[in-house]
């Protein structure tokens, strides 16, 4: 009786080793990236604590954490490769949360760019294929909400400051009397690329041209143009067409 009872335990242990699967932990590094604010933790206490028990019930069951209560975090991570790797969208700060002190820590930190240090990622093998968590222990504020949208702000002001003026030829891909649609830039004082980010590849032609002057007939034909641009607005002053 008591070897029968011994080997029905010894299956059920097996059984439930198997049932929870190998274990791993893998390194990845410090990842960075933007904070992205969890409104579910400015909800009503219940709908909140639901919320994170549903996230933290699984990893916390299979002994992915040290800490009872972790906080799940999702970055915009601005490292792809990274990302990539990781196989995580979310990464969670294995030390332990009441449901106050996560608040106030989306209260501080939503918006702000963090590093993740030392970044572990734990994968569980299961019966579906492996399933993973990342983990870590300590981070870095980079720069502050505020800080980076008043970065921001002036990138946008540069960007909206920034003029030109002068004479380039570009290889027409559509023409209307008071647009032009190009397809590449062949000459002048400016890249090809920053014209095509801040003009779209088209141009405002005022005057317009004589209506005359549209449909396939100029289509692929080299102009010459007189432009003006002041931030992203992009004026053609002159088109005149070469004679070929």
């Amino acid at each position: 009786m008591f070897k029968m009872m011994f080997f029905f335990v010894s299956i059920f242990l097996s059984f439930s080793a198997f049932a929870v699967g190998e274990k791993s932990t893998e390194s990845i590094g410090d990842i960075e990236g933007l904070l992205n604010d969890q409104k579910i933790w400015a909800a009503h206490e219940l709908v909140a604590e639901d919320s994170y028990q549903s996230t933290i019930k699984t990893p916390l069951r299979l002994g992915v954490f040290d800490a009872k209560r972790p906080l799940p975090l999702n970055l915009g991570v601005t490292n792809k490769e990274v990302a990539g790797i990781s196989y995580c969208t979310t990464y969670f700060l294995d030390k332990d949360f009441s449901l106050k002190e996560a608040r106030s820590f989306y209260e501080q930190f939503a918006g702000s760019k963090l590093k993740l240090l030392n970044v572990q990622q734990v994968k569980i093998m299961g019966g579906g294929g492996p399933v993973r968590w990342c983990k870590f222990t300590d981070y870095k504020v980079l720069a502050s909400k505020k800080e980076i949208e008043q970065a921001r702000q002036n990138k946008t002001a540069k960007y909206n400051a920034y003029q030109f003026e002068g004479t380039i030829k570009v290889l027409v891909a559509r023409l209307h009397p008071s647009r032009m649609i190009m397809f590449k830039l062949n000459a002048g004082n400016i890249t090809q690329k920053s014209l095509f980010e801040r003009c779209d590849k088209t141009l405002t032609i005022d005057p317009p041209l004589a209506s005359h002057m549209r449909g396939a007939a100029y289509w692929k034909k080299e102009a010459t143009v007189h432009l003006k641009i002041e931030g992203r607005k992009c004026v053609a002053t002159s088109v005149v067409f070469d004679t070929k």
